[in-house]
C-alpha cells in the first residue's frame, strides 16, 4: 500500500474488522464501521475507496462520487478510483467531473460542463450480465456510454438505440462469448444500467427463403430505409461489415430447431409498424419471396 502517513494500530485494526465484515457479506456493518474509520482517518484514502467500490457495486452513484473525490484527494495514483469516478459522474451527469476523471487515464478532453457525444467505435457489450446475458453490438459515444446497434432479443429489456451504461475496460473473463468483427475477436464489456431508453420497437418476421441473398438484401433495405435491422438466424452475433453497417448477427438454435434451414428469422427495428411493413412490401416484391406476418415484440 503506497500511503505515506502511518496509521496507528486502531485505524488498521478498524479496517481489518471491515474487511472480514465485507468477506462475511456483511454490507452493513462493514459500511458502518468503515464510515467511523474514514471520521478517525480524515486523510487515509483506504475506507474512502472501500466506500466508493461497495456504492459502485450496488450502483448507487451519489455515494459513490462523493466517496471517490474523497479518495483522490489523499491518493491521485490508483487508476480504478479515477475510472469509477468517470463511471459515477458520467451516470449522474457530472460532466465536467467525468471530462476530469477521464483525462487522469489518458484521454484528453476539454474542460467543459457538457456532455461528450464521440464515435468510438463499435464494441461488444454484455447486457444484463448477471442474470440473462446477451452480446450485442454498440457504439460507445464516450468511455462509458454506448449506444446498442443490435436488436436485443425482447427478454432483455432492451432496444435498439438504447444508452446504456458500460465498464470502460471489457471483462477479462468473457473471452467464452467471443465476438467477431471482420475475423477479429473482439473483448467484450459488461453493461451497468440503461441510461435511457430509445423510442425504437422490436418487431420479428420469418422469411420463407434458403437464400442468404434474400436477407442481405432485406438488410440493404433496412438500411436505405432507416430501418433496424438483425438476423437471428445464427448462433453467435457477429458483423457482416460490407452488408450492412449495423449488422449483427444472433439465433438460439434452441428455439427453431430445424426451421433455420428453410427459414430466416429476423429482427426489424423502427419507431412505427408503418415503417417495417413498407420494407417488407419492397422486400417480397423483388425477391419473390414470401415471408410470415410481422410481429411487434418490445
Amino acid at each position: 500500500m503506497s500511503i505515506k502517513h502511518e496509521y496507528n494500530d486502531a485505524a488498521e485494526q478498524l479496517y481489518r474488522l471491515v474487511v472480514e465484515y465485507d468477506r462475511r457479506g456483511d454490507v452493513y456493518n462493514a459500511v458502518k464501521l468503515c464510515k467511523r474509520l474514514a471520521r478517525l482517518a480524515p486523510d487515509w484514502s483506504v475506507p474512502f475507496a472501500f466506500l466508493s467500490r461497495t456504492y459502485r457495486s450496488r450502483m448507487e452513484w451519489k455515494p459513490t462520487l462523493h466517496y471517490c473525490l474523497k479518495a483522490v484527494e489523499h491518493n491521485a495514483f490508483d487508476e480504478n478510483l479515477w475510472e469509477t469516478l468517470g463511471i459515477a459522474a458520467t451516470a449522474l451527469s457530472e460532466w465536467e467531473t467525468a471530462r476530469y476523471a477521464w483525462n487522469q487515464l489518458g484521454f484528453h478532453f476539454k474542460p467543459s460542463a457538457e456532455a461528450l457525444h464521440l464515435d468510438l467505435g463499435l464494441v461488444p457489450v454484455r447486457l444484463n450480465p448477471a442474470t440473462q446475458p446477451e452480446i450485442v453490438a454498440a457504439r460507445r459515444i464516450d468511455p462509458v456510454r454506448a449506444s446498442i446497434e443490435s436488436i436485443p432479443q425482447p427478454s432483455s429489456g432492451r432496444r435498439y438505440k438504447d444508452l446504456i451504461l458500460v465498464e470502460n475496460r471489457p471483462n477479462p473473463t468473457g473471452a467464452t462469448a467471443q465476438f467477431f468483427m471482420q475475423n477479429k475477436k473482439l473483448p467484450i464489456h459488461d453493461e451497468l444500467q440503461l441510461l435511457k431508453s430509445s423510442n425504437w420497437h422490436t418487431f420479428s418476421v420469418l422469411l420463407y427463403t434458403t437464400s442468404q441473398a434474400d436477407v442481405d438484401t432485406l438488410a440493404n433495405l433496412c438500411l436505405s430505409a432507416n430501418v433496424g435491422f438483425d438476423n437471428w438466424s445464427n448462433a453467435t452475433r457477429f458483423f457482416q461489415p460490407n452488408l450492412h453497417r449495423n449488422v449483427a448477427e444472433y439465433f438460439d438454435r434452441s428455439v427453431f430447431g430445424k426451421l433455420e434451414r428453410d427459414v430466416f428469422l429476423v429482427a426489424m427495428a423502427a419507431k412505427q409498424m408503418e415503417e417495417v411493413e413498407r420494407v417488407i412490401r419492397s422486400w417480397k416484391v423483388i425477391t419473390l419471396k414470401d415471408c410470415g406476418g410481422v410481429e411487434a415484440l418490445f
